[in-house]
Parts: C-alpha cells; sequence; structure tokens
C-alpha cells in the first residue's frame, strides 16, 4: 500500500499531542456530500495494531487499519498554508 503525504502536512500534523507508542491514523470516513462523493479522511492519534500499513513520513508515523486500505491507496495529501485548506486526491473513488 502506498501514499504521499507533504512536508507541509507533516508540519501540522506534527502539533498533535501523542503519547509514547501513538502515530497518526488516517481512515476512511462518511462525510456526508464532499467532492469525493460523501467520503473524506479522518485523522486521529492512536496506537498502530498488528496488520496495520506504518508509514514514516519526515520523522512522523502515520498508519491505516486494513479495513481502511481500499480508499486510501495511492492517495496524494497535501495543505496549503496560505489558504489554510487541504488538498486531497483519492484515486480509488474516481
Amino acid at each position: 500500500m502506498a501514499f504521499s503525504i507533504t512536508d507541509s502536512v507533516v508540519k501540522l500534523y506534527r502539533e498533535i499531542d501523542l503519547n509514547e507508542g501513538e502515530a497518526i491514523r488516517l481512515f476512511a470516513r462518511y462525510a456526508g456530500s464532499t467532492s469525493h462523493g460523501g467520503y473524506s479522511v479522518g485523522v486521529i492519534p492512536a496506537m498502530p495494531g498488528e496488520g496495520d500499513q506504518i508509514h514514516e513520513v519526515s520523522g512522523l508515523t502515520f498508519f491505516v487499519r486494513p479495513d481502511d486500505e481500499w480508499i486510501l491507496e495511492e492517495m496524494k495529501l497535501d495543505y496549503d498554508e496560505t489558504e489554510d485548506i487541504f488538498y486531497c486526491d483519492l484515486p480509488a473513488l474516481a
């Protein structure tokens, strides 16, 4: 499983207080009407578990649970600091 996260996203997510062993969990979230058919990417601090896909990006650990791989495969996540907006490309929903 592969996805890309820009350094601007990592910079923003470094502000999340993580406890020892925690990482940033990315997950599929149904959010009503969006440009991605109602789905968006959820983000929470959590402990990775067995079977999770773990990726380190610029020293910050992200992970995806097996049930969420289908939507986050090949995802590209970016953050525009000037506009204070996320850009998320989810090819699985194309």
